[in-house]
């Protein structure tokens, strides 16, 4: 008989004291779920009660009363069946000194496999975030079915294509291994998202905009729960999620509020300051979280760039460009990124600026890796580090390009770009910041799609502290013990979730690096 679990288990939005833990059973109905200090259950912390939600078969639990910077395990019951076991980690809380953030994003189905995710379920880290495009609205790929094989519309639909990608073996290792803190990007609702529309939404084809954009919402956050700014509105998903007084989480959305791109709206002004892409209530609590000096290091999550990534163009070739790009003064911005939003970009670098503390951004979106110093204040001068992250399942962009061109545009870019120090358009992967007080370190892997052993770091940088933070190139250097371990654990985590689809017995998880 098929398991009632096939879709595993995942664990989300860890705080100092608790953390969101979530499954799927098919048929629904009530549920039993434990949470214990060892991986055998032997010393039971916290146990209860849900029920599955009848439409989604989802359900979702918020634990608290955990100890801050620990490890745990949890599983669920259906009747006489037990769930697989997953891990969680609470985040730390006083006195902290280290924290470890993985980023991914970028996944569509049909068109890789997600071995990305495979080797990140094996990686030693305190946290994952995933920047979005978990899913992609449209059935482009022929690599993989798709399910449905159609365009997104529908609730049922964006429910169904979730359902598809926690099936696979790969995402469900990392899901088991990790907690993770989600934003959506456009593809979780539909290409170029903005608050009133799409670039590929046709109300004729597929109904009216509101309809569509619930829907999505909706299913993303049956999947991926998460604590809301305005629990009784789902388009509020900016919240803060704080380790100790060593690190702070700002996680933002730039799709459900956001004006309507430039590149798409002609008749718009890129430097209108009116211009928004957070939209009025989540600018102003942005703004004032990013000045807040208390923690060492604030973390700003994006599912789009926010740096500066702009070029220098003629005005002549604005309306030969890209549709996604606009060119005013002679200089080409990518107007779907905060290129296309730098009035409150410049308000949020003086937020920045005031709090006199070192601020990172994670962002993903542009299928490919940048090391940026940017976010540049009314003075020209840099206020954050960027660290842009490439993608798990989704063609890099220089592989869209003749071979070798992706290199050399690279290294075009990092000389025409001011701030970007660093630009790979060619590599599938992941990146993962070590945070600590006096510093940081980011380290970009590789990892073939096809092949979760084939993890190697491809590019580290460290990230000096204090009131402006700068980037400090860190020569190559290959740890084989730690790759060859990372290759066997990412093997032995795939393989036991493929063992637990297949026999219906709970699992263990043997992890790298476990604390």
């Amino acid at each position: 008989m098929p398991s009632r679990f096939r879709h595993g288990v995942a664990s989300f939005e860890p705080c100092h004291d608790g953390v969101l833990l979530w499954t799927l059973v098919e048929g629904g109905g009530p549920l039993r779920w434990a949470v214990a200090s060892d991986e055998d259950f032997r010393r039971v912390v916290a146990d209860g009660d849900v029920t599955a939600d009848p439409a989604s078969r989802t359900a979702a639990v918020d634990v608290h009363g955990l100890s801050p910077g620990t490890t745990y395990w949890y599983r669920f019951e259906a009747g006489d069946e037990r769930s697989p076991v997953g891990r969680a980690r609470t985040l730390p809380a006083a006195g902290a000194q280290r924290l470890r953030i993985a980023a991914t994003c970028c996944a569509r189905y049909a068109q890789e496999e997600f071995g990305v995710y495979g080797a990140l379920a094996a990686a030693d880290v305190d946290l994952v975030v995933h920047l979005g495009d978990y899913i992609y609205e449209d059935d482009k790929g022929d690599k993989r079915p798709t399910e449905p094989d159609r365009t997104l519309v529908s609730l049922d639909d964006y429910r169904a294509r979730h359902s598809l990608h926690r099936r696979d073996p790969h995402l469900q290792a990392l899901h088991a291994a990790h907690s993770v803190v989600s934003v959506w990007d456009d593809h979780d609702i539909a290409d170029n998202a903005w608050r009133d529309g799409a670039k590929s939404h046709d109300p004729d084809e597929h109904g009216p905009w509101a309809d569509r954009k619930a829907a999505a919402i909706q299913a993303h956050h049956e999947f991926l729960p998460k604590r809301l700014a305005d629990p009784a509105d789902p388009a509020t998903p900016w919240r803060r999620l704080d380790a100790g007084d060593l690190v702070s989480v700002l996680v933002t959305e730039t799709r459900a509020h956001r004006d309507e791109p430039v590149g798409a709206d002609r008749d718009a002004d890129v430097d209108d300051p009116a211009r928004t892409i957070l939209g009025p209530e989540q600018r102003d609590w942005l703004l004032e979280q990013a000045c807040d000096p208390t923690p060492a290091w604030l973390v700003l999550v994006s599912g789009t760039v926010v740096s500066e990534l702009e070029f220098p163009a003629p005005d002549a070739v604005d309306g030969a460009m890209p549709e996604k790009y606009a060119v005013k003064d002679g200089l080409a911005r990518n107007s779907d990124q905060w290129d296309g939003y730098p009035v409150e970009r410049t308000a949020l670098a003086a937020a920045m600026a005031r709090r006199g503390a070192p601020t990172l951004v994670l962002s993903g979106d542009i299928h490919s890796a940048w090391a940026v110093e940017g976010l540049r204040d009314s003075e020209g001068r840099a206020t954050a580090v960027e660290l842009v992250c490439p993608p798990a399942a989704t063609t890099p962009a220089g592989r869209l390009l003749p071979p070798g061109v992706g290199f050399t545009l690279g290294a075009a870019m990092t000389k025409a770009i001011k701030g970007a120090r660093w630009v790979d358009l060619d590599h599938y992967g992941f990146v993962v910041v070590d945070i600590e007080r006096e510093g940081a370190t980011a380290t970009w892997w590789w990892v073939d799609p096809e092949d979760h052993t084939s993890a190697e770091p491809g590019q580290t940088w460290r990230i000096a502290g204090g009131e402006r933070p700068r980037l400090v190139e860190i020569p190559k250097r290959r740890s084989r013990w730690r790759i060859a371990a990372a290759a066997v654990m990412a093997t032995a985590l795939v393989a036991l979730v493929v063992r637990r689809l297949r026999d219906a017995r709970p699992i263990r998880l043997p992890l790298v690096g476990d604390h």
